[in-house]
């Protein structure tokens, strides 16, 4: 007879194994599934936002991980003609710079000592639902059997196409990413994102892993004249003269990342999707681990009230709805951003208006990091704003 789990996470990266942990936290019976063997690399900035560490310090992994990062006071921004403007990471919880090699792996492992049941290895295909639960099968024949699933595959789609929850291939940027070590010049504690060599719109980044080593690495939205992540990557990092001298320690690395939430499905039939499965990467920054892993909370907690109270769609529907009430607000901005204002001849103009005007400076950097909602801050009042900003600029200036 098929054991049936309170809940089956598909996905041991941050946001399924943080759904597992705050699971097993409420007792519950919980298998975690994976196709990898654990540790194992994947593909990132390995950035970590005062979101994502306020997660982690509930789970109470906060401290284990801060000691194997590198800490990270301030973003940098440098427009496409090397002008630059800095922005402080406000509040008690700063940023870390971790390889998500290390990172993910710890997160495993703290959803394995709360109780989660994990196996790796482990290759599904599909979720199918039934009235009772779903049944989740995998390439061998093997089938696992859950009250509730909770999907948390990433940027890979096949198991929400095979399941019948994604119809279509959802938007996705393009990013590669690489490590560097050997540094000539100590790197800042700084997020350093750069819009000069990259494809617009996007950006390259440059994130310390320690004094002289680096997260390096590209991501844009696509068009026709954008070519291939590795290509661009490879023009930015001749372009990035903080690499002079660099040594590249391993592949460049190629990878999609989904930033649709805004049009994403989020839930079917007994099964909840988190983190990028749910489209939940900031489509201005890429960022997507601090949803991943919020997001995997409040899964859990949903999937606890539901088994308690009954799973019907109106509960399903709820999820989405908390997900939305969350989230929604600060994708919009940022796809606000994105389209009105990445672009060179604009950032030029902006990074330097930057620097006159840090107050702004600081309120539209808090807003990118989720810690400030975003209302009052839409693409018209901002190009308002902007324009009341030159004017009393040239207004200073001809009385200089």
């Amino acid at each position: 007879m098929v054991h049936v789990h309170d809940a089956v996470v598909v996905g041991a990266g941050p946001g399924g194994s943080a759904a597992a942990h705050f699971l097993c936290a409420q007792g519950l019976d919980v298998l975690l599934l994976d196709r990898a063997e654990f540790p194992r690399d994947k593909t990132c900035g390995d950035g970590l936002t005062p979101r994502a560490l306020r997660v982690l310090e509930t789970m109470d992994l906060l401290p284990e991980v801060s000691a194997r990062a590198c800490a990270v006071e301030s973003y940098q921004v440098v427009a496409p003609n090397g002008r630059s403007t800095t922005a402080a990471i406000a509040g008690d919880h700063k940023a870390l710079v971790i390889p998500r090699l290390t990172l993910d792996d710890l997160i495993l492992r703290r959803a394995i000592a709360s109780g989660a049941t994990f196996e790796p290895r482990v290759a599904v295909t599909r979720v199918v639902p039934h009235t009772r639960g779903a049944q989740v099968q995998t390439t061998t024949g093997q089938t696992y059997a859950g009250r509730m699933v909770i999907v948390a595959t990433g940027a890979a789609t096949n198991v929400l196409k095979q399941s019948g929850i994604l119809t279509r291939q959802p938007q996705a940027m393009l990013a590669a990413r690489a490590y560097f070590e050997d540094l000539r010049q100590d790197l800042p504690g700084t997020f350093q994102l750069r819009f000069d060599g990259v494809p617009s719109p996007g950006y390259g980044w440059v994130f310390p892993l320690s004094r002289r080593t680096a997260n390096v690495g590209v991501g844009f939205m696509p068009t026709r004249q954008s070519g291939t992540a590795v290509h661009a990557f490879q023009h930015f990092t001749h372009v990035a003269r903080t690499l002079d001298g660099a040594r590249r320690t391993g592949p460049v690395k190629g990878y999609p990342i989904r930033v649709d939430f805004l049009h994403a499905p989020t839930f079917a039939e007994r099964t909840l999707l988190v983190g990028e499965a749910a489209g939940l990467v900031n489509p201005l920054t890429g960022e997507g681990i601090d949803y991943a892993l919020e997001s995997g909370k409040m899964a859990a907690e949903h999937v606890v009230r539901g088994l308690v109270s009954g799973v019907h769609q109106a509960w399903l529907t709820d999820y989405d709805r908390l997900l939305r009430a969350r989230f929604e607000n600060i994708f919009r901005f940022s796809e606000w951003i994105r389209d009105w204002y990445c672009k060179p001849p604009l950032l030029n103009l902006l990074v330097p208006l930057a620097n006159r005007q840090p107050e702004l400076r600081q309120q539209l950097a808090n807003i990118v990091l989720g810690e400030r909602d975003p209302h009052g801050y839409g693409p018209l009042t901002m190009a308002a704003r902007l324009l009341v900003y030159l004017a009393r600029h040239r207004g200073g200036r001809s009385h200089d």
